[in-house]
């Protein structure tokens, strides 16, 4: 079972990495020690195809992380708009569960 949240999060990444190095949640620090799976979406979401343009896709870059508390998350980097790139937390994975085949034991 996984926890679904939808908040922005402040994130701190290498310079010459998209990856995440840590990120703060609710006010609490988190240390990445692994990111278990990294994906791009530059889709259109739910969108229907009328309103399908250029400038209606998503752009985002999607990580799995483990924290070095064992906790996993799901948070995601938007960079469709240049001027306000922000991260957001989607979801926090049980340590019992799975989800697509990522293994969070």
């Amino acid at each position: 079972m996984e926890e679904f949240f939808g908040e922005q999060i402040e994130v701190e990444k290498a310079a010459q990495s998209p990856e995440p190095m840590r990120f703060t949640w609710r006010g609490e620090a988190h240390e990445v020690i692994e990111v278990l799976e990294e994906r791009v979406d530059t889709g259109y979401g739910v969108l229907p195809p009328r309103s399908r343009k250029w400038y209606t896709r998503r752009h985002r870059r999607y990580f799995v992380v483990r924290d070095k508390k064992g906790d996993v998350f799901e948070i995601y980097f938007d960079y469709s708009n240049r001027q306000k790139q922000s991260w957001w937390l989607v979801k926090k994975f049980d340590k019992q569960g799975e989800q697509q085949g990522i293994s969070v034991t």
